[in-house]
């Protein structure tokens, strides 16, 4: 693990390697607040430094950027009073105590209402209730993403193969060589108009494995507004953490 002074703080970084990289390219994890730096196989110690140094100015201001949408939008402690959201509505936890050691999970207007046994310790309580969110998530992501995926390509008639929901810090979505689709699950805290973008735009790839003028007219044919769609990918993808 690798450090960089920041403002007097000493901000972690990880070094990664890849063969198959072309470029330095640098990310930062909005929720360890992380750096991340992806460099080409061979590239040496200095240009690797001296490139950090380049980009301090872009590092203070994406540490900034997290800072400010933590303060609006804060990390789940999967306790009572998180805010989560679902179909792009905020939900607020709550808690009830119960006689049953498996809990239940259940939204109910603006409340994402989970059952625990009121004998359970909060180290264990909270492991359990993260488990239960996130297996909740993923449930609804399966039932949502297929429904729309067989919504939308009713009119596409696009074959695909395999649809795959994954858990991804970097991507919405994407679609393989092979005809394989793979979706974050964590869409499903999205709007739904945003979830169909992410769907479209994964299923046009199966015709269009670019972002030419012709896959954008194609999203276009059922997503026309997918400008505005990317933006708020862009702007609020914040608010869709568990």
């Amino acid at each position: 693990m690798n450090t960089i002074s920041i403002n007097q703080r000493q901000i972690p970084f990880t070094l990664r390697r890849s063969s198959r990289a072309k470029r330095l390219r640098m990310q930062v994890d909005s929720e360890s607040r992380q750096i991340v730096l992806t460099v080409p196989r061979f590239t040496l110690q200095f240009e690797v430094n001296r490139f950090v140094k380049m980009q301090t100015p872009w590092i203070e201001k994406q540490l900034s950027k997290i800072d400010k949408q933590n303060k609006i939008h804060p990390h789940p402690k999967y306790l009572a009073g998180d805010v989560f959201y679902y179909l792009g509505e905020p939900v607020t936890l709550e808690l009830m105590p119960s006689s049953f050691w498996r809990p239940r999970i259940n939204i109910r207007g603006d409340k994402m209402i989970i059952s625990i046994h009121r004998e359970m310790k909060m180290a264990e309580g909270k492991k359990l209730i993260k488990k239960t969110v996130h297996n909740f998530y993923k449930k609804k992501a399966e039932e949502v993403i297929h429904d729309r995926l067989q919504f939308f390509n009713e009119y596409y008639q696009f074959k695909y193969k395999r649809v795959t929901l994954r858990n991804q810090k970097s991507r919405w979505g994407s679609c393989s060589g092979k005809k394989n689709l793979n979706f974050n699950w964590k869409l499903v805290m999205a709007p739904i108009e945003i979830i169909d973008y992410v769907v479209v735009h994964e299923m046009c790839h199966l015709k269009q494995m670019n972002h030419s003028a012709k896959f954008w007219n194609l999203v276009a044919e059922k997503i026309p507004n997918h400008k505005d769609m990317r933006k708020w990918l862009k702007e609020n993808s914040f608010l869709l953490k568990v």
